[in-house]
């Protein structure tokens, strides 16, 4: 039902808006969340506009790093797909900017292992919930997307430890966690130049 809502709200909006848009077309961001990179765990995702309220983000991760069986390995591999609305003062003059809320959904493999003791999924960890940040203008084309997840993650996993060229088991465990599950200090990006994807709706510069 939400996410019928979603879509209802999102047409309504865009119908609303087309009126006053100067370039009727979804302006369309690339982006990267700054705190996985530090991780080592380089992030890249696109979102895509719908109408001046409403966006779709997909976001993914990958990472490998380490042999199968060294003492240090460092791999993940997934993505989340959320719905936002935006919200706010700032959103009437710039695409995807300003407060925002969404719901999201997330898969994820991974396998980490320091100093001998390691955690490896079974199968793919998943989440979803919801989402809250705020956007703000870095420069004509770039924004800085400050925001947090909380919600559901269950996991299947084993631990393990490397010994003499073997994985050796130690256990299986299955979590299953409500609170806060990620962070984003997002760099944002518009690419394109002039009126092509820019998102200040009230641009008056050339093409």
């Amino acid at each position: 039902m939400l996410a019928l809502w979603f879509v209802m709200e999102a047409s309504y909006a865009s119908g609303q808006d087309a009126v006053r848009c100067d370039a009727c077309v979804p302006r369309v961001v690339i982006k990267t969340n700054l705190l996985h990179d530090a991780l080592l765990v380089p992030d890249l995702g696109v979102e895509v506009e719908i109408g001046r309220r409403f966006s779709v983000s997909a976001e993914g991760v990958y990472a490998r790093w380490g042999t199968d069986v060294s003492r240090v390995c460092w791999r993940a591999a997934g993505g989340w797909l959320e719905m936002r609305w935006w919200f706010g003062s700032p959103v009437r003059e710039r695409a995807l900017t300003g407060h925002h809320l969404g719901v999201y959904g997330n898969a994820l493999q991974y396998d980490f292992c320091i100093g001998g003791k390691g955690v490896q999924s079974i199968s793919p960890a998943y989440g979803y919930g919801v989402s809250y940040g705020y956007s703000l203008r870095l420069t004509d084309r770039l924004n800085l997307d400050l925001g947090i997840r909380a919600g559901c993650l269950e996991s299947s996993c084993l631990k393990y430890r490397p010994e003499c060229g073997e994985l050796i088991a130690d256990s299986r465990v299955r979590y299953h966690y409500w609170g806060p599950t990620g962070a984003e200090v997002t760099l944002v990006w518009w690419p394109g130049r002039g009126r092509h994807n820019n998102p200040d709706y009230n641009y008056e510069g050339g093409l």
